[in-house]
């Protein structure tokens, strides 16, 4: 919002120089950039209310522990309810509609050149007095208006969601909008004359010939105006507003100010103004313990001086205690919802660089679960090759649903950055996705990624998170000369992998177990247990959910921080060996039933000298295999500590080895 130093220094009665009435802005909580004249303000978009004089002068006089000083003059109007003028409105998408209804128009004169150059500085294009006028109030008291041309309205009039899906309208400017079911509408008996809360139709509006005007103030809910303009390629001042909420006890006061002034531009014969309400905005209560506060911010804030910070920015004392002091919520501050919503109000007002800088105390060093494993894991990976990423964890519909295993119901953002990712994400793997694909198109054919952050889930009217660890690794290393292969990364070198990396941290007990598919992995998929506790996934990705981000086989995997306990990351340091390893595959056949993970826990249980490894290389159940067999690969990986084995120590360990196996598992060496 961009706002005249010179009229803004008028307004609010001051004397201070523009960077210094630009710096107690910036303290409050609003940034500022100064451009010649202009002072353009960064106002957040829970914040509506500060998007005009009014709202700014609040700010002002409450952070001088003041309260504002200039009245604003206006005429005194008596509504009334007439079916014939204003007929139905949908509660869901409006609260309350006023119009404001003025004859026969005469000697209608410009704005004085102030508010002309005043609104023009805001980047309002001038168009008539009659909305240039509206406009001014808008920007002075921050309550959108749109002046209709009553002469050309057929009444009573409805604020409607359409009924019929084939339906447009030629908007302000001469565009043709296919108005969505989802837009709040004004109609008259005619058909539609605006969208409601961000553009009015071309068929009603004002031109050099009207003489008679319906001016237009309501309270639409900013759920329903939120991102509707964005779908006709629209951005309107009205919108903007809108969208952030609007203060819904602001409408008369706003048409009877637009009449005061109306005065010094123009005569006419009779105005009538006509209201009618859906519902009265439930007025909100907040305890305050300032005590609390007092502990939360390291001030030594008295009730006093909070409570008048607080009643200057319009806050009322709803009730009192010895220990809470209960506010009223003013109608304009959409924003404040709990006890921490004031502290904030208490701290802009006081001033952030007021505050005293505390150090923190000394004390023992201690180590928190989730932080520990996690910064574990992170440095492991690291080591191992990868790369870490870091996404906004926003999401399309789309993407949520497609990834959406759990049947989890999305979080939702009430206002969305972008309307296209409204859900904060259920799932790392989108994000991967997209980075996987985008190294691809730069040519990489060996991307090894991962990400940690919290996923999210509805709950009732809140949502919880969960810290979630994921990555990908996608490696096909293209043939480089004739008698070279294809190098691809299977399931065996992501399960090798991911048992290293947690071998590495010293986690003990790490058991893999078959796992049903579960979105993003197909059937090729393993649990990931220490001990009893599973703490993730691991598998083979599934292309289709890619969106055809991804054309060839990757693998991947979720960790789960908070499921890994403190006492089962225990590293070892183990000496290393400076004579050479010596190796040995075999073939057994087994049958069907029998996992790896078995055949593994059986060997790891008797004390096999110098045996330092076990791999499964491959597995194999075509020709030449009994039916319910399967053939398996092993590599025995031998090592000493003292000297170079001797083939006949070798071979002695794994004669006690096949025997083992032969015994326990019916296992046949396969020649």
């Amino acid at each position: 919002m961009k706002i005249q130093y010179s009229y803004l220094k008028n307004f609010l009665n001051t004397s201070l120089s523009q960077k210094k009435l630009s710096d107690v802005f910036t303290q409050v909580g609003f940034e500022c950039e100064i451009e010649g004249d202009l002072i353009e303000f960064d106002i957040t978009p829970n914040r509506g209310d500060a998007l005009s004089l009014r709202g700014l002068e609040r700010e002002f006089y409450a952070y001088q522990s003041k309260k504002p000083s200039q009245k604003i003059e206006t005429s005194s109007l008596k509504p009334i309810q007439n079916k014939k003028i204003i007929n139905k409105i949908d509660g869901s998408g409006c609260g309350n509609y006023h119009l404001m209804i003025i004859k026969d128009l005469q000697k209608i004169k410009n704005l004085d050149k102030k508010k002309r150059s005043f609104i023009e500085s805001a980047g309002i294009p001038l168009i008539s007095p009659l909305v240039d006028l509206g406009n001014y109030v808008m920007l002075e008291l921050g309550a959108p208006m749109h002046v209709f041309d009553s002469a050309k309205l057929s009444f009573p009039i409805n604020v409607l969601f359409p009924q019929d899906k084939n339906h447009a309208v030629t908007v302000i400017g001469g565009d043709v909008k296919d108005v969505q079911s989802s837009s709040l509408t004004i109609q008259d008996q005619s058909g539609t004359q605006a969208i409601a809360g961000i553009i009015g139709g071309e068929a009603s509006s004002v031109s050099s010939s009207t003489s008679s005007i319906a001016v237009e103030a309501a309270f639409f809910r900013p759920e329903v105006i939120v991102n509707q303009a964005r779908k006709y390629g629209l951005a309107t001042d009205a919108s903007h507003r809108f969208e952030r909420g609007v203060d819904p006890e602001l409408q008369q006061s706003a048409l009877e100010r637009y009449l005061f002034l109306l005065d010094q531009i123009a005569e006419y014969d009779s105005i009538a103004l006509y209201y009618a309400y859906s519902s009265k905005t439930k007025k909100k209560n907040v305890k305050l313990d300032v005590a609390r506060f007092n502990k939360f911010s390291g001030l030594s804030l008295k009730a006093s001086k909070a409570i008048l910070i607080l009643k200057n920015l319009g806050f009322k004392i709803h009730a009192r205690n010895e220990k809470n002091v209960t506010f009223k919520i003013p109608s304009h501050r959409f924003d404040i919802s709990i006890e921490e919503d004031l502290y904030e109000e208490l701290l802009r007002s006081y001033g952030y660089d007021n505050i005293p800088i505390s150090k923190p105390k000394a004390g023992p060093i201690t180590n928190n679960k989730q932080n520990h494993a996690l910064g574990k894991l992170r440095l492991g990976l690291v080591h191992s090759g990868f790369k870490e990423l870091m996404h906004m964890p926003f999401v399309s519909r789309d993407s949520f649903h497609q990834l959406n295993s759990n049947n989890w119901k999305p979080a939702e953002l009430r206002n969305p950055i972008n309307e296209n990712e409204p859900l904060l994400r259920g799932s790392l793997f989108r994000s991967l996705f997209t980075a996987v694909n985008s190294n691809l198109k730069k040519g990489h054919t060996s991307i090894k990624v991962f990400e940690a952050g919290n996923v999210f889930k509805k709950e009732k009217s809140s949502f919880t998170q969960w810290l979630h660890l994921s990555g990908i690794i996608y490696h096909h290393e293209p043939q480089q000369t004739w008698s070279q292969k294809e190098l691809s990364y299977d399931f065996f070198s992501l399960k090798a992998e991911i048992s290293k990396l947690l071998q590495t941290l010293g986690m003990q007990n790490i058991e893999l177990q078959k796992a049903s598919s579960i979105t993003p992995f197909n059937e090729n998929v393993l649990d990931i247990f220490i001990g009893k506790q599973k703490i993730g996934v691991m598998g083979e990705i599934d292309l289709s959910v890619t969106e055809k981000l991804i054309k060839k086989q990757a693998h991947g995997f979720v960790i789960y921080p908070e499921k890994i306990s403190l006492s089962s990351i225990n590293p070892k340091i183990v000496k290393t060996s400076k004579f050479p390893l010596s190796t040995r595959d075999v073939n057994i056949v087994i049958d069907k039933s029998i996992s790896y993970e078995e055949v593994e826990s059986l060997i790891a249980q008797r004390i096999i000298k110098h045996l330092v490894s076990l791999n499964l290389v491959n597995t194999f159940d075509g020709k030449d295999i009994p039916k319910d067999s399967v053939s398996m690969t092993l590599r025995f990986t031998f090592q000493s500590y003292t000297k170079s084995l001797l083939e006949s120590e070798i071979n002695s360990s794994m004669q006690a080895i096949l025997k083992l196996l032969e015994k326990r598992l019916n296992a046949k060496i396969r020649s």
